[in-house]
């Protein structure tokens, strides 16, 4: 075979974001015996399965890990032959969703790296939790998202991984209190269930006092150093002391990262999905690595 179709490749991308047929058919437009279909040829000429199937989830194997670097760059690249030949210059507007906390790191490198070289593209930023940006994804309110993953989640394609860092102000050690007092962020936090359930395994006594729907508000609760948060690493400000076990913390685990694309698939949504894997993407277990890693900061 000296070819791989670009609707076959399309049809492998889709089931492994959406570890479904069913939802990579209707992403697609497509039946699901359409793109079962596409998939079960593929692998016949490849002499390869490229996923595994079980009656909750289809996850990709091996072969298909690798095969996916490279369906993901090969659509990159035909993005970026259409968008040459079709000369647009017409402004393009990408509704971007992100949690606030993580606006510091994807924003910087967006505004920075990104949109000098997309000046006809325009970035409409909205902030929510990441409950809530799926749901604006999956009903085409927004066009691509980063959000955190866990295992309950849809999933999406997987970006990185961000430490959780317990932490306080610089002038404070509310960790040697008998009561933690906590600053997290508000109910809708995917994340905040399981700190507390860390602290409840830990046999670590707690008290909420504080919460906010933006990570402003929980920076301003806790730099006085009376309170404890969490906060992912990268959004720990400069000079606030950053806790962990030796201090009688629990240990927490790092959050998943993922992008969600829409369903519009625009041509402009890609370029941005494809410059956050650029910058960002750690390599995968398996397979050839994601687009080259980003800025770790």
């Amino acid at each position: 075979m000296r070819h791989l179709d670009s609707d076959a490749l399309a049809a492998i991308v889709a089931v492994a974001d959406f570890g479904s047929f069913t939802a990579a058919a209707e992403h697609l437009g497509k039946t699901q015996a359409a793109v079962s279909m596409a998939v079960a040829r593929l692998e016949e000429k490849l002499g390869r399965r490229l996923f595994d199937r079980t009656p909750r989830k289809v996850t990709p194997t091996a072969a298909g890990d690798c095969l996916l670097g490279y369906a993901r760059r090969i659509q990159a690249t035909e993005a970026e032959a259409l968008s040459a030949l079709m000369d647009r210059v017409a402004e393009s507007r990408v509704r971007l969703g992100m949690p606030d906390d993580f606006i510091d790191t994807f924003g910087n490198a967006l505004l920075h790296g990104f949109s000098p070289q997309n000046r006809n593209i325009c970035l409409d930023l909205t902030c929510d939790f990441s409950r809530k940006l799926r749901v604006m994804v999956q009903n085409g309110d927004l066009d691509v998202a980063v959000v955190t993953q866990f295992a309950d989640d849809e999933p999406g394609e997987r970006l990185c991984e961000e430490p959780q860092v317990w932490c306080t102000g610089p002038n404070g050690t509310p960790e040697t209190e008998d009561c933690l007092r906590l600053a997290l962020f508000s109910e809708d936090c995917t994340a905040r269930p399981r700190i507390c359930a860390a602290l409840e395994a830990a046999g670590r006594p707690w008290r909420l006092v504080y919460s906010s729907s933006h990570v402003a508000g929980i920076r301003l609760a806790v730099a006085s150093g009376a309170m404890l948060t969490v906060l992912p690493q990268r959004a720990v400000p400069a000079g606030w002391r950053r806790l962990g076990t030796a201090d009688g913390l629990p240990a927490l685990p790092p959050l998943r990262l993922a992008v969600l694309l829409g369903r519009s698939e625009r041509l402009a949504a890609r370029k941005v999905a494809s410059f956050l894997r650029r910058e960002f993407g750690q390599p995968e277990a398996a397979g050839l690595p994601r687009l080259a890693g980003g800025r770790r900061g």
